[in-house]
């Protein structure tokens, strides 16, 4: 019995570590447009990467794009818009036909107003509802919150679909207008006859 429990004093436990509390920059704004104020006690010693003990306490930096730094065990910024070539790898620009479906995803998305349920005035919201689209490339991961870098993304998708539609209606009438002057040309020259 003696040595039954020096085993198990010694044998590897299989809990987990506890993982370690340090400061973590928030994504902030999707657009920096600089500092405002939200109401957080300023940050004073805290450091991105320094250790903390108090798990979900906050502190403003004064970014210009209104991150703040969180004390937490993962990084709450990786799920924000880095747009890096260093940052990315199997990088595949949208060809003509992606950038269709997807222009037509958007130009398809309902748009609705609405109030949430516990916000105390009467402002109305604007926007789209997950649960109609909710494999959209404008729902995060989550499935709970917009993606606004593929919301964004999506709109300029669509603005490039609808410069090249332009762009292909402008080449048209410009070969229509050159058949016309022939035409036209011809015409005159039957006349002269």
């Amino acid at each position: 019995m003696k040595y039954l429990l020096v085993l198990l004093l010694l044998a590897p436990q299989c809990t987990s570590p506890q993982e370690e509390l340090q400061w973590y920059q928030t994504c902030g704004d999707p657009v920096c447009g600089g500092h405002t104020d939200r109401s957080l006690e300023p940050c004073t010693t805290e450091e991105v990467g320094a250790t903390c003990d108090d798990e979900e306490a906050t502190c403003d930096p004064g970014n210009d794009c209104n991150a703040t730094l969180l004390c937490t065990t993962e990084d709450p910024a990786v799920n924000c818009p880095i747009s890096l070539r260093s940052e990315k790898h199997a990088i595949q620009y949208l060809q003509p036909e992606a950038r269709k479906a997807v222009a037509e995803r958007l130009l398809s998305t309902r748009l609705a107003t609405w109030q949430y349920n516990n916000q105390k005035d009467d402002r109305q919201h604007f926007g789209f509802i997950i649960d109609d689209d909710p494999g959209s490339p404008a729902v995060a991961a989550d499935g709970g919150h917009v993606d606004l870098y593929g919301y964004t993304s999506m709109t300029v998708a669509t603005l490039q679909e609808q410069a090249a539609q332009l762009q292909a209606q402008k080449e048209q009438l410009q070969q229509q207008q050159a058949q016309i002057d022939l035409l036209r040309a011809e015409l005159e020259a039957l006349k002269k006859r």
